[in-house]
């Protein structure tokens, strides 16, 4: 996966974690990417998006990925990515303190995890348990960052017209956004 930068069956179309845009489906099957390294592999290709909405939904944790160099690629006015992870079990998120001398804080809540952005830096895996580090730069909260903590068996990854995407199709979308910027670089 691209790891080179290190700055139900309901498709998202139906459901109504995002209140202010109704999705349209083009694609009437949606793609599951099942297993913890595929699914934290979404989360490094991701790299430098911000986590923008995120709401459970019974067993689903529905996130809104703001990450515009990789969704302008599919068309140009694109500005972002829907995940659907299924299953999701012991979600939480352990702070990294902004002030050295407190101490981490762990939070349960999904409304509460999701308060403020959170820019994804990569994502890993232990056993079933996927981690996403994690920076925060909002001066409301006591914390710059953290790791993400779940555990889930699938993602669906849908473009804002609901179009699905396995995780090979992202791989080589991000493969070939950063292939681009190092020749321009040179």
């Amino acid at each position: 996966m691209c790891l080179q930068s290190r700055k139900t069956n309901t498709p998202l179309s139906q459901i109504r974690a995002y209140p202010q845009r109704t999705l349209t489906c083009r694609n009437p099957m949606s793609i599951k990417i099942e297993g913890s390294e595929n699914i934290s592999n979404v989360f490094s290709i991701f790299h430098d998006g911000d986590i923008v909405n995120g709401h459970q939904k019974n067993s689903s944790l529905l996130i809104e990925v703001e990450i515009q160099y990789l969704a302008e690629r599919i068309n140009p006015p694109f500005r972002k990515f829907m995940l659907r992870l299924d299953n999701v079990r012991n979600l939480h998120f352990s702070t990294w303190p902004s002030d050295w001398k407190s101490e981490p804080k762990v939070l349960r809540d999904a409304k509460t995890i999701f308060k403020s952005e959170l820019g994804i830096l990569e994502g890993n895996y232990e056993e079933d348990q996927i981690k996403v580090a994690c920076d925060q730069h909002l001066p409301e909260f006591d914390y710059c960052g953290g790791e993400l903590h779940f555990s889930a068996t699938s993602v669906e990854v849908t473009d804002e017209a609901g179009k699905g995407y396995s995780i090979e199709e992202l791989g080589a979308l991000c493969k070939d956004y950063w292939d681009e910027w190092a020749n321009n670089k040179s």
